[in-house]
């Protein structure tokens, strides 16, 4: 690295919304893993793993943030990596299994554990690779870790497909020495927070919304939260939300889906003129009602509301669009207001009209750019390291659960699932190259939460996960029916009521 380089660094990067509200308290993080398995040359993969792990870092500077425990809301975005800093900052975490071992495919237990071990923001850079393989089966999992302020569901796609496709590279360039050794490389510009981008053509809108919330703020936010009851009781180790807050523990579930599952609910979805996010949320209410169903108060003759809220990725839909796919947390929130105060009719809804007006709103809460603002702007002002314990006794959270449910709809893996390892132009030899077979993606939430938070991505088949945080035994039975509404979801006839879809799946 030149001096001119060196000295360019650490950049500051002010922390805004969404940014705040995720580092709200040390030794809590919410971490996010994404779970990937890939199939093909083992060896390969990790002969070039540390330095295609160290040019990924050095591409995409929200990798390398440190936050400044001296300076309020503020980051800095640290120099380029070297290769020894991938074993000294331990980025690399390798672990080989043999073929007799069931331990490979238990990964579920160790990605839940690992993300409830919080990251330490000022001394340990928010993104880590935690690799597990399997020689003599010809597999690896990728099980990447990262820190929400910096991440989010995308972000972990994009560094995935940036370390394959450097791991690519380097295999097609084997013979040359000076390649191996070079990490350096091109490093994409340092972004605007969504907070600021989002923001930055509302000049006027901007001041005013922040005046209103200054005086008005709290009481609203006080008035919805405290209306809030949820449908599934929060477990016994729940505590009510506090400042500074106390890490809830959170309880996951992963799932692989059918191939053809998959295909016949995209043909369907198509064939009914929805999205597969709007048919995700009648899956949802039709899990959540069947979880419900035991609950002592439940009454079965009444309109069923719960309130769920969705993530949306933001990296299209801010005033300036970045040329490249870039790293950090880009994400932002809106509910669908009308199933918490209008609710459905199980038995005369039908499950593709549900769909059908989720997509609608969906599409219109993404129009309505300045209740996104306000939602963003409502985190930084309110929710974040400097918010005084006496919100708390003015804004009482119990259990500190904010939502019933929260749909965290991935997408389909948008990037190339097969990576040639040779030069040799129609070489098809399947040992020398790696192919992405599944992706899995999970987040605890350990404060501000939903009771239950619902993912969903798909490579070749759909990939479920759930973390939740009701009694083991509902959590459970909420994703295994969430899971069956999804595969069954190619099945179900176009007058079909949400009721109908439980009875034919005999839950």
């Amino acid at each position: 690295m030149d001096k001119n380089t060196k000295s360019n660094y650490p950049k500051k990067v002010e922390l805004r919304g969404f940014e705040r509200t995720a580092t709200i308290a040390d030794g809590i993080s919410m971490k996010i893993v994404h779970s990937m398995l890939v199939a093909g040359d083992a060896t390969a993969l990790l002969r070039y793993l540390p330095h295609a792990l160290a040019r990924t870092f050095n591409m995409h500077p929200r990798m390398r943030a440190l936050q400044v425990q001296t300076d309020d809301f503020t980051a800095e975005i640290q120099e380029p990596l070297t290769l020894e800093d991938i074993v000294t900052l331990d980025l690399l975490r390798i672990q080989q299994f043999s073929s007799t071992e069931d331990a490979f495919e238990n990964w579920q237990q160790y990605a839940e554990d690992e993300c409830n071990i919080a990251f330490d923001r000022y001394t340990q850079l928010p993104f880590f690779l935690t690799v597990w393989i399997n020689e003599s089966a010809n597999q690896v999992r990728l099980m990447l870790f990262s820190d929400h302020y910096m991440s989010d569901g995308y972000s972990g796609m994009i560094v995935l497909n940036s370390i394959l496709e450097q791991v690519a590279c380097l295999a097609k360039d084997e013979n040359d020495d000076g390649q191996l050794k070079r990490v350096q490389v091109h490093e994409f510009p340092l972004r605007a927070s969504f907070y600021n981008n989002s923001l930055s053509e509302m000049r006027v809108f901007k001041p005013l919304l922040k005046g209103f919330l200054a005086l008005f703020g709290k009481a609203t936010y006080r008035h919805v939260v405290q209306n809030f009851k949820p449908v599934l009781p929060a477990r016994s180790d729940q505590h009510d939300f506090v400042v500074p807050p106390v890490a809830n523990p959170t309880s996951a579930c992963f799932a692989q889906g059918g191939p053809e599952c998959m295909r016949k609910a995209l043909v369907k979805c198509k064939a009914e003129g929805v999205t597969f996010a709007g048919a995700l949320v009648s899956a949802v209410v039709v899990a959540f009602y069947q979880a419900t169903k035991s609950q002592p108060d439940f009454d079965p003759d009444q309109p069923f509301k719960f309130m769920v809220d969705l993530d949306y990725n933001m990296r299209r839909r801010v005033p300036h669009i970045a040329e490249e796919e870039h790293v950090g947390a880009f994400i932002s929130f809106a509910d669908l207001e009308w199933l918490a105060n209008e609710g459905v009719d199980m038995k005369t809804t039908l499950f593709w009209d549900l769909a059908r007006r989720s997509k609608k709103e969906i599409d219109e809460n993404l129009r309505h750019k300045r209740m996104m603002a306000t939602v963003t702007i409502i985190m930084d002002q309110f929710i974040n390291a400097k918010t005084e314990t006496s919100f708390t006794e003015d804004v009482r959270m119990p259990n500190s659960l904010n939502s019933d449910a929260n749909i965290s709809n991935i997408g389909r893996y948008p990037y190339a699932r097969e990576f040639p390892l040779t030069s040799e132009a129609g070489n098809k030899d399947k040992k020398r190259e790696l192919t992405v077979k599944s992706l899995h993606v999970y987040n605890p939430i350990p404060h501000l939460a939903p009771s239950a938070i619902f993912f969903v991505s798909s490579v070749e088949s759909f990939c479920y996960s759930i973390g939740h945080k009701c009694e083991k035994e509902t959590g459970r039975d909420l994703f295994t029916t969430w899971v069956a509404v999804c595969e069954y979801m190619g099945n179900i006839g176009p007058n079909d009521t949400l009721a109908d879809v439980l009875h034919q799946l005999q839950l």
